[in-house]
């Protein structure tokens, strides 16, 4: 009967850890087909930017009106590029955007020889380029394209989101089945799974309106996600407490009639808890930092790395790590949230050159020619594989065992929100037992409030 109360615990903990999983992962295909339709509709604006600066040229002779045109150049190619991991996990997208890019370099050519010949003295031959409607017809089907691309990112991730709603559903009816289960040594164990199963289906509840409401409002898909992470979070935290106490209660009580199997079984149990509880507390802070209201202030980068070096420096008095920080670095930021990002990334640095001898970390500023300003967090520590960059800044994403360097894979999906809201982006360097940077940009003239 104990063995059978242990296991029913343990039961329920992979059941809430896979509910929370589907969420994260119901949150991702939201946030891609947005990603999916923001790059395509810059790439149409810079075409039509280019457009513009062509037809201001003909029209005038004067170089001046070729601004646009010679902007979006670059532009395009950067939006390209930013389309192009999105758009190839969309069913068929390959060939759209194969498609695409070869009407986008059709209508770059056809506005580039226009402008040769203006410049040449050709207006004439220029303007009966233009006539032909040949650029007219290439950006016509460059708009069809892209509305063929937007609407299977939105099908597919429509088609995500159901499956996961069916799994979150499967885990409902799981939770039911163990919150009924005829346990006689478990009846407050059983009350507890009822709650559980009862929250859950609530939280299907409202789920499917919430899967209505971005149906029509795909714009604020995010933050309503955000919201329902906040509310999961802490519609958790109670059972899962009852659950850790009934197993330590368990090895207290009946420690002395428990086998080996079965006192290794609470423990366990009272391990999972631990880890979920510190997942939910990840989750929810993941939360806050997405919803949080942006409060742009002058901040001195330096003085606050500096701050949080002492801070860590007082909680582990043993290391001897060299912290070399520049000076006089500063941005406009919202300085709670910029200080929770530059303590993940000093955390990590902190962390993972704890097994190293000579244990450096530098946070500088580096040249960025896209963001007013880019800094970066370097350590010689543990470093990582480069081929699994790509994961480093996904939630509950780590590349080390749990067991070799603690903690739940959150910060750095922290500090990509943080920094994205601040209209910066985050990216990584590094290499096996070869350190790792972190840089990060700020631009808040993009900040998303």
């Amino acid at each position: 009967m104990l063995a059978s109360v242990a296991l029913l615990l343990i039961l329920f903990v992979a059941n809430v850890t896979l509910s929370v999983r589907a969420y994260v992962l119901y949150e991702r295909a939201d946030v891609s087909t947005l990603d999916v339709i923001g790059a395509s509709n810059s790439l149409l604006i810079e075409l039509l930017n280019a457009e513009t600066g062509q037809r201001g040229y003909l029209l005038t002779g004067k170089a001046v009106y070729l601004q646009p045109y010679d902007a979006a150049l670059s532009a395009i190619s950067a939006d390209q590029q930013r389309l192009r991991p999105r758009v190839s996990a969309v069913p068929g997208g390959r060939q759209y955007l194969a498609e695409l890019n070869s009407l986008v370099a059709a209508k770059m050519a056809v506005l580039a020889e226009t402008i040769k010949l203006a410049r040449a003295g050709d207006h004439a031959d220029a303007l009966r380029k233009v006539d032909t409607g040949e650029g007219k017809r290439t950006m016509d089907q460059a708009r069809g394209i892209i509305a063929d691309i937007q609407r299977a990112a939105t099908t597919a991730g429509a088609s995500q989101r159901s499956d996961l709603h069916t799994q979150l559903t499967i885990f409902a009816v799981l939770a039911a089945i163990l919150a009924v289960a005829d346990v006689r040594a478990g009846l407050v164990l059983r009350h507890r799974l009822r709650r559980a199963a009862t929250q859950i289906r609530s939280l299907n509840a409202n789920l499917e309106q919430q899967v209505r409401q971005r149906t029509i409002h795909l714009e604020r898909a995010n933050k309503n996600l955000e919201a329902f992470a906040y509310s999961v979070a802490h519609d958790l935290r109670t059972p899962l407490r009852g659950i850790s106490g009934f197993a330590e209660a368990l090895v207290d009580d009946y420690g002395d009639r428990l086998d080996e199997t079965g006192r290794e079984y609470a423990g366990r149990v009272q391990a999972g808890c631990a880890r979920m509880s510190n997942l939910i507390d990840d989750l929810l802070h993941l939360s806050q930092v997405t919803r949080a209201t942006i409060n742009l202030q002058d901040v001195d980068l330096s003085a606050e790395v500096t701050a949080i070096c002492a801070q860590l420096r007082a909680h582990d008095p043993g290391r001897q790590v060299r912290v070399t920080v520049q000076e006089g670095v500063r941005a406009t930021a919202d300085r709670t949230l910029i200080r929770s990002a530059l303590g993940n990334l000093l955390e990590n640095a902190w962390k993972f050159t704890a097994r190293r001898d000579g244990a450096t970390i530098e946070f500088a500023t580096a040249p960025d020619g896209d963001a007013p300003i880019c800094c970066y967090v370097r350590d010689n520590g543990a470093g990582f594989d480069p081929a699994y960059t790509g994961k480093l800044f996904q939630p509950f994403q780590r590349l080390h065992d749990t067991g070799e360097f603690p903690g739940t894979g959150i910060g750095l999906a922290s500090v990509r929100r943080i920094i994205e809201r601040h209209g910066g982006r985050t990216w990584a360097e590094g290499a096996v037992d070869g350190g790792a940077t972190i840089y990060f940009t700020l631009n808040t003239e993009g900040t998303h409030e």
